[in-house]
């Protein structure tokens, strides 16, 4: 059995982002990876907070984890080619999926980031935490940086369904529209709530994925001010190239009318989308 890092050697992130899913996670965290000054994760969504705090999630969170640390191993394995493999790289990426999770092993991944680099991760389902797992972010670190994509609530949802129903042939779209974690996840005032209730609305970066994508080098520098790291052009290389997009798919006109309907709400509280500045 592995054994979780030293306390002496626990590092927590500077910065998180909650989401939104669908709303460009992948593409932040493959620009974000590009910069020097920045380390992440060798998986995108370690899936913790979420794991200890939303019992429901914990029948998925180890397979997530499990894939991708396999699938990031497979990759460094392929990348060595006939060269020396990196083994010790290998036993951190293989940690991620094989170790019991706790603070220890949470702080043991992050403190392989340089001194003089900061680091942070990408999960949307952080999202959705409630007060308590909040608290618990703040206790690993108050100072945490928030970032929090925002994408129209329907077209989210859609994106999401796509995603749920992928291989699917009898899919129910029109109950997966009704689902509660699926409107959750597009239930911005909640979340802007919540997480600006701990750590202060000064200490999250909330954008549109609709305005980024008018201005990318923008957003991009405004990040870097966020995050406290200088420009650096890698960050914007390949900035406008999409990441994981699936195939377009029309949104039928059925479960246009279930998403709006019971979106509505949401809807009413922003004041409409194009109107909502968190």
């Amino acid at each position: 059995m592995t054994t979780a890092a030293p306390a002496a050697e626990l590092r927590f992130p500077d910065f998180l982002c909650i989401g939104a899913q669908k709303a460009g996670t992948s593409w932040l965290h493959a620009n974000l990876r590009r910069h020097p000054g920045v380390w992440m994760p060798w998986i995108k969504e370690l899936q913790y907070f979420n794991d200890v705090h939303l019992p429901g999630h914990r029948g998925w969170t180890a397979r997530h984890r499990t894939t991708h640390a396999d699938a990031a191993a497979r990759r460094l394995v392929r990348e060595a080619g006939e060269g020396p493999l990196d083994l010790a790289a290998l036993h951190r990426i293989t940690s991620i999926a094989i170790e019991p999770l706790s603070d220890e092993w949470y702080g043991g991944i992050f403190a392989h980031a340089q001194p003089d680099q900061i680091c942070g991760e990408v999960t949307p389902a952080y999202g959705l935490l409630p007060r308590a797992g909040i608290e618990h972010v703040r206790r690993l670190n108050p100072r945490m940086k928030v970032i929090l994509l925002l994408r129209d609530p329907v077209a989210r949802c859609w994106s999401q369904l796509r995603m749920l129903g992928r291989g699917q042939e009898d899919f129910d779209y029109m109950a997966a529209a009704s689902q509660p974690e699926v409107l959750a996840r597009a239930d911005y005032p909640r979340i802007v709530e919540g997480w600006s209730a701990v750590f202060g609305r000064e200490n999250m970066l909330i954008r549109k994925i609709e305005d980024i994508s008018g201005d990318v080098e923008g957003f991009l520098r405004e990040l870097a001010g966020f995050l406290g790291v200088p420009w650096h052009e890698a960050l914007g290389r390949n900035a406008g190239v999409p990441v994981f997009v699936g195939p377009e798919v029309s949104l039928p006109g059925t479960v246009a009318v279930r998403l709006r309907e019971k979106l509505a709400p949401i809807y009413d509280r922003m004041g409409g989308y194009e109107a909502y500045h968190a």
